[in-house]
């Protein structure tokens, strides 16, 4: 699916930012220490890590999102499986062949990297609790709960914290709490045994070296951070600089209208009428109703997608307004079961539904969910598992399971192939461009912005001598990791959480650095986001450097050095 969807769409600016980010850590330049960036580094290290393995090459990037891909899917998989059983389980995946988040988006990207971790530590975390495992092994699994954290803050923070309240309490915790004790002797042996058989019980044992594993990995990424960065400096861009970028206004706009709540109450009651069994019968208008009331928001999110979608231009279909809804159902229901859940030995079981809500809310208050959502369409499923996985022994499990499945697939299919979520892109071209020879070989876009790169790679090629420091405004393209060129100034792109200094400081800091060349691009594939980035910031460079050449989407800025008088 994700090969699919990088023969459609590529995402200049974006995908210049990882890997031109990318490109600095190859060349030893140090994230925080030697250039800012407001976010945290494991997904720019990881492709730096393929550069110097294989090259820069647009092919190894894409096939990684295809890994990540698949491996996202598998991991889900393994999770709602702990939720529900079988074919229901099969189905609350199907949904994510489309809403897998490089089928939605193409390029590598950190919030799809720390989902995936999170998925990966989760999955490793039931292994170890259900599982006979080796204290190495336990403790390794526990390293890596930090990871999630290095990929992505406002994620993986909370999520670090989460895991740490799970282990504390059923690794140490929950026996005293609830006044009983196992012994060394026969009881031991017979949990192994049972253990050999291939049931669920708790190790507790293999949790409490999972909890050193987690502990150990915060200390050794807390020793990394320190030696490499500096922890001031991490604390400034991960932190301080990085919470402007926080969407102040989705709190009250994602969860104050009224009418996610009343979806969510249709659902919450569906719920309800559904858990109301009866040991003998139940009347058929609450079978009935149940299961209109569960179903019914998806039915028609699917039928309004394909009925009116075309006919309204701005239309965000109605997908995404499903997220609230299923996030007060969960948490409804996860408040329903917690007494029982706390007692129970199953503990990835009854954190996933406080996981999935959790960080979707974390995830959300960057951007809002309509930008947010991309990377954690898993947690959406593992919600929807968690919904239904009280009523495994009813028939009409299955049913919904595969009923919900459809629908969302049937909406993420106009969805995904309209690219509503990269809607922040241009697409007005009359036709694709693809890339057809170099390291860019493969990469995909609407005419003119690959055509205008390839001009102006021509141009540099022939008139800026590789010693010479350009400096690319708004650096929308890859042009540092194409070229094989440095970047002179101390931020990647120019954006307000990227960089703290004003325009005209920006223009002192390349005076200071040498910079002689300036590229401001013209023709922006990001138009309406990145003009409002860089507002002052060609005007202050114009006032000092004159413009040399005029290419189709390019101005070419050039300052003499003081020791030469003409310009090209």
């Amino acid at each position: 699916m994700h090969q699919w969807q990088t023969g459609r769409i590529g995402v200049l600016g974006d995908y210049a930012y990882i890997v031109d980010t990318a490109w600095r850590i190859a060349q030893g330049e140090v994230m925080y220490r030697d250039f800012g960036l407001p976010h945290s580094p494991l997904t720019f290290h990881v492709q730096a890590t393929l550069i110097r393995v294989f090259g820069f090459s647009y092919g190894v990037t894409a096939w990684y999102c295809t890994v990540v891909n698949v491996g996202y899917v598998l991991l889900t998989y393994g999770l709602v499986r702990v939720l529900v059983p079988g074919w229901s389980g099969v189905a609350l995946c199907v949904p994510l062949v489309w809403l897998a988040p490089h089928s939605i988006y193409p390029h590598p990207f950190y919030d799809p990297d720390a989902c995936w971790l999170v998925l990966l530590n989760l999955n490793l975390l039931h292994w170890v609790a259900t599982r006979r495992v080796g204290a190495v092994v336990a403790f390794l699994g526990g390293v890596t709960t930090v990871l999630p954290a290095l990929a992505k803050q406002n994620v993986g923070y909370p999520y670090v914290v989460l895991v740490v309240g799970v282990v504390v309490w059923w690794g140490w915790v929950r026996k005293r709490w609830a006044g009983g004790h196992v012994g060394e002797g026969s009881q031991e042996e017979s949990k192994e045994e049972r253990k050999e058989e291939g049931t669920e019980e708790l190790d507790v044992v293999g949790l409490r070296w999972f909890g050193a594993g987690v502990a150990a990995g915060v200390v050794g990424a807390v020793v990394w951070l320190g030696l490499t960065c500096g922890l001031e400096n991490y604390w400034f861009w991960i932190f301080v600089s990085a919470s402007r970028r926080l969407a102040r206004p989705t709190i009250p706009e994602t969860y104050g209208n009224y009418a996610p709540w009343a979806v969510g109450g249709a659902l919450v009651l569906g719920w309800w009428l559904w858990q109301r069994k009866g040991e003998t019968a139940r009347p058929s208008w609450v079978t009935t109703a149940s299961l209109a009331l569960l179903l019914g928001p998806f039915v028609v999110v699917s039928a309004i997608t394909w009925l009116c979608g075309r006919f309204f231009v701005e239309f965000d279909y109605p997908l995404l307004s499903l997220w609230v809804p299923v996030m007060i159902l969960t948490l409804v229901v996860g408040l329903w079961q917690l007494p029982s859940a706390l007692s129970a030995s199953q503990p990835v079981r009854a954190m996933l539904p406080w996981m999935a809500v959790i960080l979707t809310f974390f995830s959300f208050l960057s951007q809002g969910y309509t930008r947010s959502s991309y990377g954690i369409w898993a947690c959406f499923a593992l919600m929807v598992a968690y919904a239904v996985s009280p009523f495994g022994s009813d028939r009409r499990q299955p049913l919904v399971c595969w009923g919900i499945a459809l629908t969302l697939t049937l909406a993420a299919i106009p969805y995904v192939y309209h690219n509503i979520r990269l809607r922040y892109v241009d697409q007005r071209g009359a036709s694709l461009q693809t890339v057809s020879s170099g390291p860019l070989r493969g990469f995909t876009a609407y005419s003119p912005h690959l055509s205008n790169f390839a001009e102006l790679l021509g141009f540099v090629a022939d008139h800026i001598p590789e010693a010479e420091p350009v400096v690319c405004i708004p650096q929308e393209e890859p042009f540092y990791v194409v070229t094989g060129r440095r970047n002179p100034l101390p931020m990647v792109i120019f954006d307000r959480t990227a960089t703290p200094f004003s325009p005209e400081s920006i223009v002192e800091e390349a005076g200071r650095r040498q910079v002689n060349w300036v590229i401001v691009k013209r023709v922006l594939q990001m138009d309406w986001i990145l003009a409002k980035e860089i507002k002052g910031i060609p005007e202050a460079f114009s006032r000092k450097y004159p413009r040399v050449a005029r290419l189709k989407g390019y101005d070419i800025l050039y300052r003499s050095a003081p020791a030469q008088a003409d310009s090209p």
